[in-house]
């Protein structure tokens, strides 16, 4: 796949992460979900630019980044500070289901090659969603607590296979190569060893 700088619309449209990260619902405590200062496309403006002339009756919805992290090599982020019900976790599926599609049509790639080369990482608030239920849809729907959270996260890695909460497992080997759900702080990690991998 070509690299972003390929494509003017995500030119236009570039900023740091910490930008996109922004939650300024109540202007009286805006949150940042990472202080990262790392380029990154604003993937709600490339929305906004790609919408402009369709004259659409429903506007679709973005995922809130879209990262190079080597040639080639993408990953699709969205911050979530709040609590994820239901209604979040379906309005999350659109939010991916409409980014695949604009994605495609901007770089006339089907979802076979975004398989190979595109991952989808959620950044969410570990304490908003504490005492959430729904964390992720179990087999045998259990219903999950925080602590299974914890219990399922760390048998996940002696298995070698990472835990991913809010049911948006669905979307691996479908639309990405790979689907996380990280805390705020498992995202900085990731952010540290994108760079030490370098």
């Amino acid at each position: 796949m070509n690299s972003l700088s390929a494509y003017p619309i995500f030119c236009d449209n570039m900023t740091t992460l910490k930008n996109t990260s922004i939650d300024d619902r109540d202007k009286k405590n805006i949150v940042y979900m990472t202080e990262s200062a790392k380029e990154v496309v604003r993937f709600d403006g490339v929305k906004d630019n790609y919408i402009e002339s369709l004259g659409l009756s429903d506007t679709p919805k973005s995922n809130d980044a879209l990262m190079e992290i080597e040639t080639g090599k993408l990953v699709f982020v969205e911050f979530k500070n709040g609590y994820m019900n239901k209604a979040e976790q379906f309005g999350l599926r659109k939010k991916i289901y409409d980014s695949v599609l604009i994605f495609s049509d901007i770089t006339a790639q089907g979802i076979s090659a975004m398989r190979e080369c595109v991952e989808y990482i959620l950044v969410y608030n570990e304490e908003a969603n504490k005492d959430n239920l729904d964390v992720e849809e179990k087999r045998a729907h259990v219903q999950a607590s925080s602590s299974f959270d914890e219990i399922a996260k760390s048998i996940a890695g002696y298995a070698r296979e990472e835990y991913v909460c809010f049911g948006i497992k669905i979307f691996e080997n479908y639309c990405f190569s790979k689907v996380h759900t990280y805390t705020k702080e498992e995202f900085e990690q990731y952010l540290i060893s994108l760079d030490s991998s370098r």
